[in-house]
C-alpha cells in the first residue's frame, strides 16, 4: 500500500493529528517572529552558544560511551567463532584491534569505508598467509563467487528487515532519481551555497553581532546533531568492520571450499564411504607395546578384531569401522606400538586423525616412551596453525591387575577411593597425568580381564562422546586442507564438461 493510498484511507485520523499538532509546532516560528521584533536574537544566540561551549565535556563522555556500549551490543558478533583455528583467532584479534582504533565514519563518503574495508582484508591475508608475496591475492574464484553469494544472501536479508518499502522500490525509481541527480543536482547545491552565503553576508552587514551569534550557535546545533548520530555511527562502524574479518577469513582460511560437492570429493580420497552426509571420525590408537591396544579395539568392537597375546601384534596400520547402536560411528585406527621400531608411525597417523586415544598400562612404570610420543604429537600440533588440535583421550588399561590384584569387584567410585582397588586406581590416574602432564578428567581406567565383561568402557565412550563435536571441526579442517591440492581427476572432469559444452555450442551454431 503506497503512502499516498494510506493518507487518502485515514484522512480522518490525518487531520484530528494534525489539528492537535498544529498549535503546539507553531510556536517554533512564532517563537522566531517574537525574538526577531523584539531585537532578542542576538541574546538568544549568545546564550545559545555559551550553553554549546559548557556542553564539549558532555560531548566526550557521549563518544566514550557511545563506542563502549558499540563494543557491547556487538560482543556476540566479536566472539571468535568455535570452528576456527589458532591462526584464524589470531587474525581475528588484529581485525578486533582495527575495529577498537577505527573513529565511527561519517557514511556520506565512501572512500575511507573501502579504506579500512581494504586495511581490514589485507591483515586477515597477512596473518593466514605469511608467506605468500601477494597474501590478498590467495583465494580462488568459485571461493570468491560463493563468498559473493553469501553476502548478496545476507544484505538481502538485512535490507528487507529494515529498510521502508524496500519490496515496492523499482530499478526504475532509482534510474529516475540519478537522471535527476545528474540533470539538476549540481545546479541545486551551487544555487543553495550561493543563496545561503548571499544571505549570510547581508546577515553580516546589517547586524555584526547578531550574526556572530547565529554562526556560533548555528556551528554548535550542526556539531551536535552529529554528535547525536555518533552512536548509531559508532555501532555501525564496528558492525561493518566485523562483518568485513569474518568475510575475509572465510576468504582466505579456505573454508569457502567447504561445498557439498567438494566435501564428497574428500571423503573419497579419504577412503570413506560417499553416502554419509559426515565421515566417520578417525580415533587413532596409540601406545606403547603391550599396553593393550588390541584388547581395547576388541572390547570396543564387542567382537574379535584383533589378535591378543603377550607379544607385539600390530606390525602395520589397521582401521576397524564401528558402527553400534547407541554409539557414535567412529573409525579405530590401531597402529604399532611405540617402542618397537616405528615410533614415528603414530605421527603420519596423527595427521589424520580427528581423536587420539592414547592408551597407556596402569602396570607399566616405564612412562619415558608415552611421554616423548605425546611431546612429539604436541609439537607437531602446535606448529600446525591453520588446523584444530586434535582432543587426546587417555585409556588406563590393565586396571585390574594393580593391587590388590585378588580383588576384583567393579564398579568402582574413583572419587571417593574408599576401597583398596578404588585408591589403586586414582592414584595410578593421577601418577599418569603428572607423567604425561594431562589433566586427570581425560584419563578413564578401564579393564579387559579375560573370561569377564570389561570394565568402563561405558565411561570411555562418555568421554570420547564429550570431545566428539571438536573432533568433527578437526574433521573439517583435515578434509579442507587435503582440498587445497590440485586434483588431477577433477581436472579431468573439468576438460572433459569444457570439451562437451564447447562440442555442444560449436554443433548448434
Amino acid at each position: 500500500m503506497s503512502f499516498a493510498t494510506t493518507i487518502r484511507r485515514h484522512w480522518p485520523e490525518v487531520l484530528l493529528v494534525v489539528a492537535v499538532a498544529l498549535p503546539w509546532l507553531s510556536l517554533v516560528p512564532l517563537g522566531i517572529v517574537w525574538l526577531w521584533q523584539g531585537g532578542h536574537v542576538w541574546a538568544w544566540a549568545i546564550a545559545a552558544a555559551l550553553l554549546g561551549v559548557a556542553a564539549l565535556p558532555l560531548a566526550r563522555l557521549v563518544r566514550r560511551r557511545a563506542k563502549a556500549e558499540a563494543r557491547i551490543a556487538l560482543g556476540g558478533l566479536a566472539e571468535p567463532s568455535q570452528a576456527w583455528t589458532a591462526g584464524e583467532r589470531e587474525a581475528w584479534s588484529e581485525v578486533l584491534a582495527i575495529a577498537d582504533e577505527t573513529a565511527p565514519f561519517a557514511f556520506d563518503d565512501i572512500d575511507p569505508l573501502l579504506a579500512r574495508a581494504r586495511e581490514t582484508v589485507e591483515a586477515v591475508a597477512r596473518r593466514l598467509h605469511p608467506e605468500a608475496h601477494s597474501a590478498w591475492g590467495q583465494f580462488s574464484l568459485p571461493e570468491l563467487l560463493l563468498l559473493t553469494e553469501r553476502l548478496c544472501r545476507d544484505v538481502r536479508r538485512e535490507a528487507l528487515s529494515h529498510i521502508p518499502g524496500i519490496r515496492t522500490l523499482r530499478l526504475s525509481h532509482m534510474l529516475w532519481v540519478q537522471r535527476q541527480s545528474e540533470r539538476y543536482g549540481a545546479a541545486a547545491q551551487t544555487g543553495w551555497r550561493v543563496g545561503y552565503g548571499l544571505w549570510r553576508l547581508v546577515r553580516a552587514v546589517l547586524n555584526p553581532l547578531q550574526a556572530i551569534g547565529q554562526e556560533t550557535s548555528g556551528a554548535i546545533v550542526e556539531k551536535t546533531a552529529s554528535l547525536l548520530s555518533y552512536r548509531l555511527r559508532a555501532y555501525a562502524t564496528r558492525m561493518l568492520v566485523l562483518e568485513v574479518g569474518r568475510a575475509a577469513i572465510d576468504l582466505y582460511s579456505g573454508r569457502l571450499r567447504l561445498s557439498d560437492e567438494e566435501m564428497r570429493a574428500a571423503r573419497e580420497r579419504d577412503a570413506v564411504a560417499a553416502a554419509e552426509p559426515v565421515a566417520a571420525v578417525r580415533l587413532v590408537l596409540i601406545g606403547q607395546v603391550n599396553a593393550g591396544k588390541s584388547s581395547l579395539v576388541n572390547a570396543l568392537a564387542r567382537e574379535t578384531r584383533c589378535a591378543i597375546g603377550p607379544l607385539p601384534t600390530t606390525s602395520q596400520v589397521a582401521e576397524y569401522r564401528l558402527e553400534l547402536e547407541g554409539r557414535p560411528v567412529v573409525t579405530l585406527v590401531d597402529i604399532p606400538g611405540l617402542g618397537d621400531g616405528a615410533s614415528l608411525e603414530f605421527l603420519v597417523q596423527a595427521e589424520r586423525a580427528d581423536l587420539v586415544l592414547w592408551v597407556v598400562s596402569a602396570t607399566q612404570p616405564a612412562r619415558a616412551p608415552d611421554r616423548r610420543g605425546l611431546d612429539q604429537f604436541r609439537a607437531w600440533a602446535s606448529s600446525q596453525l591453520a588446523r584444530r588440535t586434535a582432543p587426546v583421550v587417555v585409556a588406563l588399561t590393565h586396571t585390574d591387575e594393580l593391587r590388590p590384584a585378588n580383588e576384583w569387584a567393579p564398579p568402582y567410585d574413583v572419587a571417593a577411593a574408599t576401597r583398596p582397588k578404588a585408591r589403586a586406581i586414582r592414584a595410578a590416574i593421577d601418577a599418569v597425568a603428572v607423567a604425561l602432564d594431562l589433566p586427570p578428567d581425560v584419563i578413564v581406567p578401564v579393564a579387559m580381564p579375560t573370561g569377564r565383561e570389561p570394565y568402563n568402557l561405558d565411561a570411555l565412550w562418555a568421554r570420547i562422546a564429550m570431545d566428539l563435536d571438536e573432533a568433527k571441526l578437526v574433521q573439517l579442517d583435515r578434509l579442507r586442507i587435503g582440498q587445497q591440492g590440485l586434483a588431477l581427476r577433477d581436472v579431468a572432469h573439468q576438460l572433459g564438461r569444457a570439451g562437451r559444452f564447447i562440442v555442444s555450442g560449436i554443433v548448434k551454431a
